[in-house]
């Protein structure tokens, strides 16, 4: 099938981390049908440099429309984000309009894109497909009160990454019946063992001390300034941290190491580098970074009260309340003193690595793609 992604969350030579998750599904999927992916570029990213490096293999013909990004402010009790919206919407229109052949069908991935793709859905009759593994629905725009209505009755299918991310599309009030869920996955043949050692003297990193590992962006929702109080408050000099990703400032210490947003396909030496992998987040659609750790053997300590709940139990890390820096600092220092019980993590992990891979979610999705152009 000629299948067109609509995504604003995709990966550039400028923004090599930006939607590293859906690069890599897409990439997947592009063995199974033809792609080419619309990514509007915000006319700011245009000021960053060329990493020069790339963000891996491209498979897919990509178009990037660029528009206007007014922020996401309130001026006098107006939300500046609207006007974005504006033109992002007009930006993903013309180059649907400019498309050299009618698609099979449109698959959005996240409700953002999928309401700038509605006019053209309407206008042209093409099946719409929306991926939804959205953190939270709070800030989602919908700058006319029949936005919801055309989402749910043009949209052929929605496929969410979680059951919380289901329940929230239903009480937004957007249709069950056309909803799948199908977890996110990771590429096994990247994100897999390897020698720590090898890994650690590769990127600089003691191969003395206790690594925490973190990564994600440098937000109060995903915790990093937490997990530094849970190792302050151990006041243990073998820990160490290191934190990849950036935007906000880090809370000073002597014990972090930060690495700006890198590759996707470079993580998995940092995974392997790491003892575990902390990630305290307040809220996830279906956290890809954990399972990133996961397929790597790395034992995890992350959140109670969230959709995590679902990727993690006590065989292979701990839950704790991630707003709690005594319950993290517990976890971290339990990790640390009881190697037998992070081996038997791993051991665990390793045991089922591989038996829900990125290629086998592509192939569902291919197939639920096959199923929305086949009863149309």
């Amino acid at each position: 099938m000629n299948i067109v992604v609509v995504s604003d969350n995709y990966p550039s030579d400028r923004i090599p981390n930006k939607g590293a998750f859906v690069y890599n599904l897409i990439q997947a999927l592009s063995h199974h049908h033809k792609i080419t992916v619309i990514a509007p570029y915000k006319v700011n990213e245009l000021m960053r440099s060329r990493t020069g490096k790339g963000y891996g293999k491209e498979n897919c013909v990509v178009y990037r429309p660029v528009y206007p990004s007014f922020s996401n402010k309130n001026v006098l009790g107006f939300n500046t984000k609207i006007i974005s919206r504006y033109f992002a919407h007009r930006a993903t229109y013309r180059a649907l309009k400019n498309l050299p052949q009618k698609p099979d069908l449109i698959y959005a991935h996240f409700l953002s894109n999928a309401l700038s793709c509605l006019r053209y859905v309407a206008e042209y009759n093409v099946p719409l497909v929306v991926a939804s593994g959205e953190a939270f629905y709070a800030g989602l725009i919908l700058r006319k009160s029949d936005s919801l209505d055309a989402l749910n009755n043009l949209t052929r299918h929605f496929i969410c990454v979680s059951d919380s991310n289901r329940k929230a599309l239903v009480e937004m009030g957007l249709d069950e019946n056309k909803m799948s869920i199908v977890p996110n996955a990771v590429d096994t043949s990247l994100f897999k063992p390897l020698p720590k050692d090898e890994c650690r003297e590769k990127l600089g990193i003691p191969k003395d001390k206790f690594v925490v590992g973190f990564v994600g962006y440098f937000i109060h929702r995903k915790g990093p300034n937490r997990i530094i109080e849970a190792i302050k408050q151990l006041s243990d000099k073998d820990v160490r941290l290191v934190c990849i990703g950036g935007t906000e400032e880090l809370d000073p210490n002597d014990f972090t190491t930060t690495v700006p947003p890198i590759p996707n396909y470079h993580l998995a030496e940092y995974y392997n580098a790491f003892d575990i992998f902390v990630l305290p987040t307040l809220s996830e659609g279906h956290c890809n970074a954990i399972e990133e750790a996961k397929a790597c053997g790395l034992p995890v300590v992350s959140s109670l009260g969230t959709s995590v709940e679902a990727q993690l139990n006590d065989s292979i890390g701990i839950l704790v309340d991630p707003l709690n820096i005594n319950e993290i600092a517990s976890a971290i220092g339990k990790l640390k003193a009881e190697p037998a019980l992070r081996a038997s993590m791993r051991e665990n992990l390793l045991a089922n690595q591989g038996a829900y891979s990125l290629e086998k979610r592509a192939a569902v999705i291919s197939a639920l793609l096959t199923e929305v152009v086949n009863n149309r």
